[in-house]
């Protein structure tokens, strides 16, 4: 029975494969035909078409010839991108046409019908689908239920269907490796093939192995914010970037790329996952880290912030209903040495408003009032000047020329006009010191006062994605949510990883989209695909037990980690005879350390035949070993990890310090060997000490 299946799927496949190569051969075909086509319509125009202006009808006649002329250029533009799209899909499956068959029946009456899932959807010239997207809604039934009666989501319309087959294949090209046939989602021989090939310099797309938990995320609803809470390994990057995927899919002509941002934590990381969407047949987002975010603000070399400073921001947020502004709240409009208004002229203006509170309503209304006024004493100093220079134009009657004096006014005093649009007549250091009753305020401080005055913002961005977000301040959120006032959020992160002091809990951020009117769903991915089971043992004991206990791994067993506490005498020698090992491996191993300090120690431990040394903006090899502080290790993975400091002075028993142990350890795979020079930390304890 199994051979026949095998050589059922086989013949299927070779047949697939045959049907899109032609399919590839002839859309080629059609593209160059589509392009001579348009040449040629653009040539026969040119030689045909006669601009005739002569009077009125002629006029008519050479407009209605060149309407003609553009609608078929549009049309065979319009056929080009269809042709274009279809490449594009047919392109991406060849080299593996699907992943996955689900047979599901519609009705009792009825014999099941049959769908192959891949990462992009063809159908043939007669409109029958060849294969089905991964994210279309019939492809939910493959990753979310076991057989028998279930049931997807069509829009609005719950469509009730029998599951009979779920089977997924090992495939390339036309050849056809190996079939599964499994009933219920967790049981994956693919998953656990995917799980133990050899990690790279980049991550791997999931889209074939997509467990149950994280298609809850990725096909979730589109709810104004959604907070993902995953433990190390759980695949929330990956889930972050096919929940980007699908949005893309979904909503293909509503979202471009340029409407998505994805804020990640460093270049490193930016480069690890560059290639994922676009192996997805999807454009990149914007992918910005802080530091990207605020150079595109203007705010270079600002901080990331703190408590101290997120509590200024909400000052900020409080007090400005309630300030009046008064003419030292303002700052003159000059053009060159004259000036356009004075900061009395402004007070004057923004007077004339008592009863609307100080804010962003109040400061556009004087905007328009201000640029108003601007260009009449621009006209009255332009004037001036005309009459104290005798200036004239040809027939001697400038004044009575309103729109070459308005061209005249916009040529010099264009800038105090630019000025004012720019919010140039506020001052926002002499305000913000009002507000937080401090002289001086930091760059980030300014620029939110600015926002929450001017109602500065980014209202073309539909999506805000940020990885890692146990990583960031109270204060950088709040200038997200300022900045992004109208887009969707989705955060992913661990709290458990956060390494650093000061960062924001998920608690406040339940509180922070609760106080400004926003609904937050939030989300738990728990089961570990990352790490074997005697690794994700270990870093999952540093959990508190009510976490521990709902977590695992799916993993094979793998190796024991290595703990080894070192006398000094031995520990340089032990080190390097473990990183000398790990040099000769296929594979590529991380040495992290838990910051720069630790990096140059061990750097001159191991000498010039070390490591090579990973720093900001630089990429990963694919094999040997690699020294990198734990900041840049952080959302990455390794097969083998050594960790060279963990001593009890480095990792004492303290939260923080248990957060960056348990971030290091999750980084590894399959192979993990702890070292210390001297006493080992008192997280992992003497009875957890093993070696070679």
């Amino acid at each position: 029975m199994e051979d026949r299946i095998f050589i059922e799927e086989q013949d299927h496949l070779k047949t697939l494969y045959q049907k899109l190569t032609t399919m590839k051969e002839e859309l080629e075909a059609e593209l160059v035909d589509i392009s001579e086509k348009a040449a040629e319509e653009k040539k026969t125009t040119s030689e045909d078409l006669r601009l005739n202006f002569n009077n009125d009808a002629e006029a008519q006649e050479t407009l209605i010839e060149f309407e003609v002329m553009s609608q078929a250029v549009a049309q065979l533009n319009i056929a080009s991108d269809s042709v274009s799209a279809k490449l594009k899909n047919v392109d991406q499956l060849l080299p593996r046409a699907y992943f996955a068959r689900i047979d599901v029946q519609f009705d009792e009456d009825e014999e099941p019908e049959s769908f192959y899932i891949g990462s992009a959807a063809v159908s043939d010239q007669h409109h029958d689908q060849l294969v089905v997207d991964w994210r279309s809604p019939i492809a939910e039934v493959y990753y979310n239920h076991e057989n028998g009666r279930t049931s997807y989501r069509v829009d609005d319309r719950r469509i009730e269907v029998d599951l009979c087959l779920r089977r997924q294949f090992d495939l390339k090209a036309d050849v056809l490796n190996a079939y599964f046939d499994t009933r219920i989602a967790i049981e994956d021989p693919l998953l656990l093939r995917s799980l133990s090939r050899k990690r790279t310099d980049q991550m791997q797309a999931i889209t074939e192995t997509i467990q149950r938990e994280q298609n809850t995320v990725i096909r979730y609803p589109d709810v104004p914010a959604l907070l993902v809470s995953g433990i190390a390994g759980s695949g929330k990057t990956s889930v972050l970037l096919q929940r980007i995927a699908y949005l893309f899919f979904r909503m293909r002509k509503q979202l471009r790329p340029e409407q998505v941002y994805l804020i990640t934590l460093n270049p490193v990381f930016q480069q690890y996952i560059s290639h994922v969407l676009p192996e997805m047949g999807e454009q990149n987002p914007n992918n910005l880290t802080w530091g990207e975010f605020l150079d595109e603000l203007g705010l270079h070399g600002v901080g990331e912030g703190d408590l101290t400073e997120a509590a200024s921001l909400r000052q900020i947020d409080r007090g400005l209903a309630s300030i009046a502004l008064t003419e030292e709240d303002f700052c003159q409009i000059r053009q060159k040495h004259q000036v356009v208004l004075t900061q009395k002229q402004i007070a004057d203006v923004v007077a004339q408003h008592p009863n609307i509170e100080t804010g962003v309503r109040l400061i556009q209304i004087c905007l328009d009032e201000l640029e108003e006024a601007a260009q009449k004493s621009a006209s009255d100093l332009e004037k001036k000047r005309i009459s104290e220079d005798g200036e004239s134009d040809e027939e001697g009657q400038t004044d009575q020329n309103p729109q070459k004096m308005k061209n005249r006014i916009m040529n010099q005093y264009g800038g105090a006009i630019q000025a004012i649009r720019s919010f140039k007549w506020l001052n926002l250091d002499r305000i913000g010191s009002r507000l937080l009753g401090r002289k001086k305020l930091t760059p980030a401080e300014t620029f939110y006062l600015k926002m929450a005055l001017t109602g500065l913002c980014n209202r073309n961005a539909k999506y805000v994605m940020i990885d890692e977000v146990q990583d960031y301040t109270e204060a950088q959120m709040l200038v997200f949510l300022r900045y992004f006032k109208n887009a969707r959020f989705m955060m992913l992160g661990d709290e458990f990883q956060s390494i650093h002091e000061g960062n924001i809990s998920f608690e406040r951020i339940h509180q922070i989209f609760q106080e400004r009117g926003k609904d937050l769903a939030e989300l738990s991915l728990l089961t570990s695909y990352r790490s074997s089971p005697e690794i994700t043992d270990l870093f999952t004991g540093l959990l508190p037990k009510e976490v521990q206990i709902k977590t695992s791994s799916i993993q094979r067993p793998g190796l024991t980690p290595v703990i080894r506490s070192c006398t000094h005498e031995n520990y340089k020698e032990v080190l390097r005879q473990a990183v000398k090992e790990a040099e000769g491996e296929p594979h590529l191993t991380a040495v992290i350390c838990q910051d720069w300090t630790g990096v140059n120690r061990i750097s001159q431990i191991l000498g010039g035949d070390g490591p090579e040394i990973i720093r900001d903006n630089e990429s990963m090899p694919e094999s040997g070993a690699i020294l990198l502080e734990l900041r840049l290790a952080k959302g990455l993975e390794f097969d083998s990890v050594i960790l060279p400091d963990v001593t009890a002075h480095a990792y004492p028993d303290k939260l923080l310090a248990r957060h960056r142990l348990y971030t290091a350890i999750s980084r590894a795979t399959q192979q993990l060997t702890i070292l210390s020079d001297g006493p080992l930390s008192p997280l992992l304890g003497k009875d957890k000490e093993s070696g070679r």
